[in-house]
């Protein structure tokens, strides 16, 4: 009798470890966490259906869940979250990667952007990208600036001058403010903002440069116009703008197809860092402190940003995957 007990023990024994095998088999798998820094909710909801890019851009918002806290700046922060965008969606719009004479000016800016442009500028290429020079200069497909200016100037009111422009020919009525002070004229030049009146001292804007040249392809476009950028993107289909170049603090962000005109369209865009430069001072070019402030505004005010090494892998894996 003890003997038979015994193999009943035995049998319960085994059925209760088996069960209880497949039952730890039965455990679903942890789920993967979204990066540090990032809300789980934000990171679910950016995958879309269809194939695309997927990188991580930044911005700056508050959690979807208060977490509380004495202050709200508390939980106002830079965030990063995965982002997947269609590659035939997306635009690299390239704006003043310029070739100047005095080659000082390339290294004031504490960086050379053009080695960081160039690998992406030829992926894009490779993949097809829609590619969009926007410069503010005449250029023609040989990058040369054509301009039959001796210097650069800047914006009216911006540097003084001892007469009104040759091409103002008539002046309304009703012009408020004069002429003369817009244009910082005579007695109005204390007002201007530079005593230099060159937009970039000691030099002159020789196109683009050699290393960013644009090439004659269906998808890449030299144009200013911004009715005519607004035709090619409606026509490409292009909803998502990567901007690189500079100055980040002037040009990218002020343009007609700037940042912050682009943004008050509704389009998506995303500043490359390490890709771009700010007009830095004699004591932030080694910091790139208005470099990088002015892609703070940009995360805050405008859009995103994303690293040029994270965009680089990223293209890199659907050229590999092709």
């Amino acid at each position: 009798m003890k003997g038979i007990n015994k193999n009943i023990f035995i049998f319960i024994f085994g059925i209760l470890l088996v069960a209880g095998c497949n039952n730890n088999e039965e455990i679903p798998k942890k789920a993967e966490l979204p990066q540090k820094n990032t809300d789980k909710e934000i990171y679910d909801s950016a995958s879309i259906d269809g194939e695309g890019i997927k990188i991580i851009v930044r911005n700056a918002s508050y959690p979807i869940k208060d977490p509380g806290g004495n202050s709200l700046s508390e939980n106002y922060q830079l965030r990063e979250r995965q982002m997947e965008i269609p590659l035939s969606q997306m635009a690299l719009i390239l704006i003043d990667s310029w070739d100047t004479e005095n080659q000082r000016l390339q290294n004031s800016r504490g960086i050379n952007i053009e080695k960081k442009i160039k690998p992406l500028l030829k992926i894009a290429r490779e993949l097809d990208m829609l590619v969009l020079y926007a410069p503010h200069r005449p250029i023609g497909w040989d990058g040369i600036n054509h301009s039959v200016r001796k210097r650069d100037f800047r914006g009216p009111s911006d540097t003084p001058r001892s007469e009104l422009p040759k091409w103002i020919k008539k002046i309304p009525k009703d012009q408020w403010p004069p002429l003369d002070f817009v244009f910082r004229v005579e007695k109005f030049s204390q007002y201007s903002k530079f005593s230099n009146p060159s937009y970039i001292p000691y030099t002159k804007i020789l196109g683009i440069h050699k290393d960013l040249l644009p090439v004659k392809r269906n998808k890449e476009f030299i144009e200013s116009s911004i009715s005519n950028i607004q035709k090619i993107f409606r026509e490409n289909g292009i909803l998502h703008l990567l901007y690189v170049g500079g100055a980040t603090n002037q040009c990218i962000v002020d343009r007609p197809v700037g940042i912050r005109k682009m943004s008050s369209r509704g389009y998506n865009t995303i500043i490359v860092r390490g890709a771009t430069v700010g007009s830095e001072l004699n004591n932030t070019y080694q910091s790139q402190q208005v470099t990088k402030s002015a892609i703070l505004d940009i995360e805050i005010n405008n859009g995103f940003s994303v690293s040029i090494d994270n965009l680089l892998i990223a293209l890199e894996s659907i050229k590999t995957f092709q």
